[in-house]
């Protein structure tokens, strides 16, 4: 969290949330604020301060800074700004909810995505079903994200979870919506019988996988593993820094694992 430059930072931070460090990360981040502001993570930066914010109005302040970000068109962090406010849960209104409705009403796109994503939270209507339906799209970025927002929203809807189901029968092993697809099917238990399956084809991402990969796969894997697991984490703990990522999911998996012993 010290060392890196750039999204590692946030992923770094957001793993020692996640083991309790809370307090520890927000003094350190507003600490280095005046020079984390203007960096290309700075969404990132208001997304850990609003996690570990003190009071309500504290956390409003920095969603409101996101906001912001997401509502200049010249911003060119934009699509990462309502990414963060997705993952914050917040239920965007007023001039951001007319933004969103204007993205997802647009041709399949990132932007498109992540509208969806949001308006979901928001209870538009048919939001759901059109990250459902990006689950067959043809650009592998696309499945990526509609597969990685419907992780986030964890929700129970059987037809999101169909089109799950057939979307990780379909997905090649090696692209990149693979992980982010078993991923979610995994935590919303898509098919529980199908479950065990799943499991083994993530540690193999784990194990050999490109380093996005490896790293989304770690996110569901944390709530998997047994102690038992943890001793083959070990290699990648070792890693060079240009795995900084797969390193924290290693971590990470290693830490949740252990918090529930």
């Amino acid at each position: 969290m010290a060392s890196e430059q750039s999204w590692v930072r946030i992923h770094a931070a957001e793993a020692l949330i996640a083991a309790g460090e809370a307090d520890a990360i927000r003094a350190y981040f507003l600490r280095e604020l005046p020079r984390t502001e203007s960096a290309v993570f700075r969404i990132g930066v208001y997304r850990v301060l609003a996690t570990v914010s003190h009071s309500p109005e504290e956390r409003s302040a920095w969603i409101a800074k996101v906001e912001r970000v997401y509502l200049d068109p010249a911003a060119p962090d934009q699509n990462q700004a309502i990414e963060t406010l997705c993952k914050l849960g917040h239920r965007v209104r007023g001039p951001t909810l007319e933004l969103v409705r204007h993205r997802m009403a647009g041709p399949p796109s990132v932007p498109m995505a992540l509208a969806l994503w949001s308006a979901t939270l928001a209870g538009e209507p048919h939001a759901l079903e059109g990250l459902a339906q990006l689950l067959a799209a043809q650009d592998p970025d696309l499945r990526s994200d509609a597969a990685y927002a419907l992780r986030w929203l964890h929700l129970s809807d059987p037809a999101m979870r169909q089109a799950l189901v057939r979307a990780a029968a379909v997905e090649p092993a090696g692209t990149r919506a693979y992980p982010f697809i078993l991923g979610a099917a995994l935590t919303v238990d898509a098919d529980p019988a199908q479950a065990k399956d799943w499991v083994t084809k993530l540690d193999q991402v784990l194990a050999t996988g490109a380093t996005d990969a490896r790293f989304e796969a770690s996110w569901t894997l944390k709530y998997r593993y047994q102690a038992t697991d943890l001793p083959r984490l070990a290699p990648l703990l070792d890693l060079p820094a240009t795995e900084n990522d797969t390193r924290i999911g290693a971590a990470a998996i290693i830490l949740t694992t252990l918090a529930r012993r």
